[in-house]
C-alpha cells in the first residue's frame, strides 16, 4: 500500500452494520468521519438495511473495488465481515475492520483494536496487512468457522434483543440452556482422505482459533492463513466433560483433551447428521446439514498491526 502525500486524498468506502452489536449506526458514523480527516480522506457510507440479499452487498463491495478505492472498511460483527470478505475476494483492496459486533472474534484474532477510535487509528496510522484463508459453501466465503452442532444451536437461538444487552453473555445463556439434556448425535465427517462417525456435541470447522473471548481457544495453532483449516470434533456429553475440555482450553492444552479430535484439511470437508441441525458461518445461520466445504487460501486482503504474529508483508503508513 503506497504511502499517502500530505496532499493525497485517500478514498474509503465503509459498510455498517446498524444492528451489529450495542453501539448505534451514528455513533459509529461520528466515530469513522472524525477519525477520518477530509483532508486526507473522502469516505462513502453504506449502511446494511437488513432487507437485502447477502449477495446484493457482495455486489456493492465489489463494484467499489473495482471504483480504485484505497480500502473497504467493515463496521460491524463478524457476520458484517463476512459478508464484506465476499465482495472482496479474490482482489487487491485491503479490507480493514472496525469491531461493532457482540463476539467480534476475527477482529481478536488478528489483534486488531475491539475499541472503535483504536480501530480507526490503526486503518489511518502504521500497519500491514495479511491474506486469510477461508472457507466455501457454495457460492459464498466464511473466513471463520463453519458449525454445526451446540454452537449453531446457541446461534440459532440467542434473541437479537439479548444480543444487544447483554453481549457474549447472551450466547452463553443460551448454550447453558441446551447443554441441559442435550444428547449427541451422530456424525459423519470427510475430511480430504479422512473419514469419522463420531458421536458428538460439536462438529466445528475452525480457520481462526478464537472461542468466545480470551483465553479460550479451539486449538493452540490454529490460525487463518496458513493454508489449513481444522475440523474440531467435540465427543463431549455430561457436564463434567464440558469443564474438563474448558480446563484444558484455558490452559492451551487442546490437544490433550481426550474429549476433542482434530482432522486438518486442505481441500474439502463434508459433516452430515443422523438428524438435521442448523449449520452455522461466520455466526450467521447459512442452512442445514448436509454441509459441504472447500478450503480456498488467500482469498482477501485484511488491514492488521505491524505487531501480528501473522504478518508476512512490510509495514505501510497511510
Amino acid at each position: 500500500m503506497a504511502i499517502a502525500s500530505e496532499k493525497q486524498v485517500m478514498q474509503a468506502f465503509v459498510v455498517l452494520n446498524p444492528s451489529a452489536g450495542r453501539e448505534g449506526s451514528e455513533t459509529v458514523r461520528d466515530i469513522i468521519t472524525r477519525n477520518f480527516p477530509q483532508e486526507h480522506w473522502s469516505c462513502d457510507f453504506y449502511e446494511i438495511t437488513g432487507h437485502e440479499e447477502y449477495t446484493e452487498v457482495h455486489e456493492i463491495v465489489r463494484a467499489a473495488a473495482e471504483r480504485g478505492v484505497d480500502m473497504v472498511i467493515a463496521s460491524g460483527g463478524d457476520g458484517t465481515i463476512s459478508t464484506v470478505a465476499n465482495g472482496l475476494a479474490h482482489t487487491d483492496t485491503p479490507m480493514g475492520i472496525i469491531p461493532a459486533g457482540t463476539a467480534n472474534i476475527l477482529a481478536q484474532e488478528l489483534n486488531i483494536p475491539l475499541e472503535p477510535e483504536a480501530a480507526c487509528r490503526l486503518l489511518t496510522g502504521e500497519h500491514t496487512t495479511t491474506l486469510l484463508d477461508a472457507m466455501q459453501v457454495g457460492e459464498t466465503y466464511y473466513v471463520l468457522h463453519v458449525g454445526v452442532g451446540i454452537e449453531s444451536l446457541m446461534i440459532r437461538d440467542t434473541e437479537q434483543q439479548a444480543k444487544r444487552r447483554f453481549g457474549w453473555l447472551a450466547y452463553m445463556w443460551t448454550a447453558f440452556r441446551w447443554l441441559v439434556g442435550y444428547q449427541p448425535c451422530r456424525f459423519t465427517v470427510r475430511a480430504d482422505n479422512q473419514k469419522s462417525r463420531p458421536r458428538a456435541a460439536q462438529v466445528l470447522i475452525a480457520n481462526g482459533g478464537t472461542f468466545g473471548r480470551p483465553p479460550f481457544r479451539w486449538g493452540p495453532d490454529i490460525t487463518p492463513d496458513d493454508g489449513v483449516v481444522n475440523v474440531c470434533i467435540i465427543w463431549a456429553g455430561r457436564l463434567q466433560d464440558y469443564i474438563g475440555m474448558t480446563w484444558h482450553m484455558l490452559t492451551g492444552q487442546q490437544r490433550h483433551s481426550r474429549k476433542i479430535r482434530y482432522l486438518p484439511a486442505r481441500e474439502w470437508i463434508v459433516i452430515d447428521a443422523d438428524r438435521s441441525l442448523p449449520v452455522q458461518g461466520d455466526g450467521e445461520i447459512i442452512g442445514e446439514t448436509p454441509v459441504k466445504v472447500r478450503v480456498v487460501p488467500q482469498v482477501v486482503r485484511i488491514i492488521v498491526p505491524v505487531t501480528h504474529t501473522i504478518d508476512k508483508q512490510e509495514p505501510s503508513n497511510k
